[in-house]
């Protein structure tokens, strides 16, 4: 018939293979630009989550350090006895510790006397909460033992420096211990003046001393 294109058989085939191969390709892209969402998708979900554990644990750390106890051991001038030092325990958190306990470098001794050449003589302490313990400390609590003075606790120590480990509890769980330091050389050479108060009372006295004599 005229005008009419007559196809022969390899064509027809050729044709077939050409279209069966372009729907090949298509459905290969698809799949892949679907694989390809899918798996950012996935990668996005777990970043998420690794964002969010890491926002969830260090909330968790935040609250715990906001209910724990800590408990700390400071040496400090006597603010009415500015001659006086003393070791200070303390708990600075905000929970309950319990079975409060300490290990020390080197025994302590209470030792006074101005200055190294006193003769007084320095003495263990072996009693108090540094050889029985605390059962119990709040929040805010705090022991105070008297150590010495300057001139004899330089003499017994020098230079070196004691090392108190502070161990406890909180709700029946054992805390990390903190490892506190304390020494005698640094209070050398500071200013250590009578508190605002000790200082009225010390001039009240002096007042009534003189109207004393004058009557």
């Amino acid at each position: 018939m005229a005008g009419e294109v007559s196809l022969t058989t390899e064509q027809i085939a050729e044709i077939v293979r050409e279209g069966v191969a372009q729907a090949t390709s298509s459905t290969s892209v698809t799949d892949i630009v679907s694989a390809g969402s899918a798996f950012a998708l996935v990668v996005l979900t777990a970043v998420l989550a690794r964002y969010t554990w890491v926002l969830a644990k260090e909330a968790r750390k935040t609250r715990e350090s906001q209910t724990r106890p800590n408990v700390i051991v400071t040496a400090v001038h006597d603010e009415n006895r500015p001659t006086i030092i003393q070791l200070v325990i303390r708990n600075i958190g905000h929970g309950l510790a319990t079975n409060v306990t300490f290990e020390t470098s080197r025994p302590l001794f209470i030792a006074y006397g101005l200055g190294e050449e006193t003769g007084k003589e320095a003495k263990p302490i072996d009693r108090g909460p540094f050889t029985t313990g605390i059962p119990a400390l709040g929040p805010g609590e705090s022991r105070i033992i008297s150590w010495g003075q300057p001139g004899g606790l330089l003499k017994m120590l020098g230079s070196s420096t004691i090392t108190i480990t502070c161990k406890y509890e909180f709700e029946g769980q054992l805390m990390p211990p903190n490892v506190c330091h304390v020494d005698i050389e640094s209070f050398m050479g500071i200013v250590a003046d009578d508190s605002i108060e000790l200082r009225a009372v010390k001039a009240l006295e002096t007042i009534a001393k003189a109207k004393s004599k004058g009557a």
